[in-house]
């Protein structure tokens, strides 16, 4: 249990032990930056709760191999991500290697979109399911077509890139603003329902993006949990959840992996062994040259804000700059201001700490307003250029 698991010690090794005692609580909220694993531990857990044997990773009940295909139907998974990242990456490992390693992450990262388009959460008379059921039709076959285990038969790159194709076509209609009330209702009916044995599960990622009729259905049914049922809310921007919510969650806080557990990670499971990268995440960025570019955008922002004198002429060129940022672009260069300003706390002076609290205040707030008002990008970026002072 827990084996696939790198660093997270302690969170851990708490976790296994309630799972083991059966003393986990009905409802729990695991948090950490990005790339620090929750999703991973998540659906982990859910694969230890559902176990029907040892809770190895290596048992072979039915729900253990359903789990790791990420097709057992008494665990769902709902809420926003960003999906093509992890597909484009596996995708090209599984094209560089086809090993059982590289498959199984490709079909999970597949997956954990699909999952999203789950009959619980759809009627098959909806407008929008009935514009998704071909790509849905198409990547279950094309899925089904691949075994894990069994790398004597090679997969053809064709086949390959028409996945990740349609992939790509049905990620555009995940709605990423919000965690609509309607599905918090199904999911609510789903819950009380008892289909099987087994206990289900329930993984919510990125929780606080539940709009206000969602989160007062979701408290409701966590102030009557069904019985078998656990919920598993994941989040890296905990202090927007309502407090009437996250009073009702167990808190299992994951830590910013160290260096070395960075390199084991990528050594381990995406089998990058050349020291070219510091961390999870300057790994995932190499493989979109625009991320550079928007990391290095965030940098001479950052430099901008943080200067004692601002001259005109660089705030003009910053401001050229930021027109260049547009569609998914937008989101990328906040996750980088947003990762610089926090990682410029720990050896800011007194007066720098107070600037880049309130920006980093300020940015959670103009990352909701783009997502959940469809506010134009450009005007957020000016707003948030301005300090506390109302200085430009």
């Amino acid at each position: 249990m827990f084996e696939n698991i790198i660093g997270h010690r302690q969170t851990v090794g708490l976790l296994k032990e309630q799972v083991a005692d059966n003393r986990l609580p009905g409802s729990i909220l695991i948090e950490g930056p990005r790339y620090a694993g929750k999703l991973t531990l998540a659906l982990e857990l859910a694969r230890a709760l559902t176990c029907r044997g040892d809770r190895s990773w290596n048992c072979r009940c039915s729900s253990c191999r359903s789990q790791k295909l990420l097709i057992q139907s008494d665990t769902l998974l709902l809420g926003s991500d960003n999906f093509m990242e992890e597909i484009s990456v596996a995708h090209q490992l599984l094209n560089a290697n086809d090993q059982i390693y590289s498959r199984y992450l490709f079909l999970r990262s597949v997956r954990k979109l699909l999952r999203r388009f789950d009959p619980v959460f759809y009627d098959e008379k909806e407008t929008k399911f009935k514009k998704v059921q071909p790509l849905l039709a198409y990547l279950e076959e094309a899925l089904s077509g691949i075994d894990p285990e069994d790398i004597s038969t090679p997969i053809k790159p064709k086949v390959l890139d028409g996945i990740v194709d349609n992939a790509a076509d049905l990620a555009k209609e995940i709605n990423l603003s919000t965690i609509p009330v309607n599905q918090i209702r199904k999911v609510t009916f789903w819950a009380h329902t008892s289909t099987t044995e087994s206990r289900k599960v329930v993984i919510i990622e990125n929780a606080e993006k539940m709009n206000d009729s969602a989160r007062n259905s979701m408290l409701k049914i966590l102030e009557e949990p069904p019985e078998n049922c656990f919920f598993i809310f994941l989040s890296s921007r905990t202090g927007e959840i309502i407090p009437t919510i996250r009073s009702r969650l167990r808190s299992y806080p994951l830590k910013e992996r160290t260096p070395e557990e960075d390199s084991k990670v990528l050594s381990l499971i995406f089998r990058e062994n050349s020291g070219a990268f510091s961390s999870i995440s300057s790994y995932f960025d190499s493989f979109d040259p625009d991320v550079e570019i928007l990391s290095d955008l965030a940098s001479e922002f950052l430099s901008y804000y943080l200067a004692e004198v601002r001259s005109d002429e660089a705030k003009n060129q910053l401001k050229e700059h930021l027109k260049e940022i547009k569609g998914e672009s937008v989101k990328v260069f906040m996750e980088k201001l947003l990762e610089k300003a926090r990682g410029a706390l720990s050896g800011a002076t007194f007066a720098s700490v107070h600037k880049l609290d309130f920006l980093c205040r300020r940015l959670n707030q103009i990352w909701f307003d783009f997502e959940s008002l469809n506010m134009n990008p450009q005007l957020l970026f000016e707003y948030l250029l301005y300090d506390e002072g109302g200085q430009l």
